[in-house]
């Protein structure tokens, strides 16, 4: 907790070191034709219910130029941990992304958002003396709106919210493990 704590503070002063640069009057072009934009999310969480202990962590950093005012082209490297008594999943991604910010630039602003690739996925199955390991490929896609509010003339919080869903090659289902994500992050443009 003192770690997340010091991590905030430390946040905060480098974002009010960014806003004192540029003197309280900061020109919005983030969002212009030859701007990149970079950052990511993460997320840990953590369950013990009925003696079964649970723990998930995502990483999920990204990168993006802007090809033209208010539209970006990147690729975002999604990585996932999971562990339960019985499953220790990891689970990797790389998808190419497009995102199309509305309006001029200003402090805060609406964008679309889509991707799709692909990647792996490391499944080992402890359960039942089994302990069986295996390796597939998969697809993923996302899609949604999302919010950047800028705290100064480079960097951003930002919420995303998409549909997306995942499929193995090799399973015998045909459909896709579909979800709702709120994901919440920092992006920093220059």
């Amino acid at each position: 907790m003192k770690r997340i704590i010091g991590l905030f503070f430390t946040l905060c002063t480098v974002f009010e070191y960014g806003y004192a640069q540029t003197d309280g009057a900061a020109t919005f072009e983030q969002t212009d034709k030859g701007s990149h934009l970079a950052g990511g999310t993460i997320s840990m969480s953590g369950t013990n219910a009925n003696s079964t202990n649970s723990f998930n962590a995502n990483l999920n950093p990204n990168y993006g130029y802007f090809v033209a005012n208010n539209l970006a082209i990147g690729g975002v490297l999604s990585l996932n941990y999971s562990y339960t008594k019985a499953l220790q999943t990891n689970l990797g991604t790389l998808s190419p992304f497009v995102r199309y910010y509305f309006g001029p630039p200003k402090t805060a602003m609406f964008f679309a958002y889509g991707s799709a690739g692909g990647g792996f996925s490391n499944v080992d199955n402890q359960a039942s003396n089994t302990n069986t390991q295996k390796t597939v490929g998969l697809f993923n896609y996302a899609v949604g709106p999302g919010f950047d509010y800028f705290v100064n003339k480079h960097v951003a919080f930002e919420a995303l919210a998409t549909f997306g869903g995942r499929k193995d090659y090799q399973s015998a289902s045909t459909g896709f493990n579909n979800s709702l994500n709120l994901l919440i992050g920092l992006q920093v443009f220059f």
